[in-house]
């Protein structure tokens, strides 16, 4: 569905993100399956699921400014900034495997070993919900560094936020997980979207009919 309605970024400033993103996704599910089904074949190789995962918040980007899918506007955000959310992904999978592998081997719960792993997976998903803001503002065309700087302060200065966040975004996968094919279709579709709407005002994410900000060409 298209449901491009002009007046819909001011009619839902004031409503709480999830039911922005109820309305978002409503209005362009058809859109948002296919964005999100895209997402899923192109993390498959795993090494891919940086670019893929910005080229889909690119993909919401686009929809939420124009209520269209802007492709010329994903593929300059993948341009400018694949190669940078590659390596940032890789990040958490430096914490989390070391530790995984170490709580595996150990035989028993004793020592260091098991305060290692937890640090290490604590930091593990620190660093990915620390990374849904990045690459946000990564697909608004920002470079690693300013947007690696907005994520931290953002996540430092309000905890509670970053938290609910990261929470949503596992209960989330958690559900579409359970629904099998339900994953390929839905969880890009609504945790990403879910992710804009309540990043939006601290990120000066534009709304569907905010004509100041271009979409074509360079991200703004």
């Amino acid at each position: 569905m298209s449901g491009h309605d002009s007046g819909v970024g001011t009619e839902l400033d004031d409503r709480p993100p999830h039911k922005r993103a109820l309305r978002f996704g409503y209005q362009h599910s058809a859109t948002l399956v296919a964005v999100s089904v895209a997402w899923f074949v192109a993390s498959l190789p795993l090494v891919t699921i940086g670019p893929a995962t910005l080229g889909a918040y690119a993909a919401v980007r686009s929809l939420r400014q124009t209520g269209r899918l802007d492709r010329d506007y994903v593929v300059d955000a993948v341009r400018t900034n694949g190669v940078h959310a590659l390596l940032l992904s890789v990040l958490p999978v430096v914490f989390a495997a070391p530790a995984g592998l170490s709580l595996r081997g150990g035989t028993t719960l004793t020592g260091l070993t098991p305060i290692i792993a937890v640090i290490g997976l604590y930091v593990a998903g620190y660093l990915v919900v620390a990374l849904i803001p990045t690459f946000v503002a990564m697909a608004d065309g920002e470079s690693p560094v300013v947007a690696l700087k907005r994520a931290y302060v953002w996540t430092a200065t309000d905890p509670a936020a970053a938290l609910s966040l990261g929470l949503v975004t596992a209960i989330v996968f958690a559900v579409t997980a359970l629904l099998t094919i339900g994953f390929v279709l839905l969880f890009a579709a609504a945790a990403f979207s879910y992710h804009v709407e309540y990043l939006a005002d601290d990120f000066d994410v534009p709304a569907v009919g905010d004509a100041s900000t271009p979409v074509s060409g360079t991200p703004a």
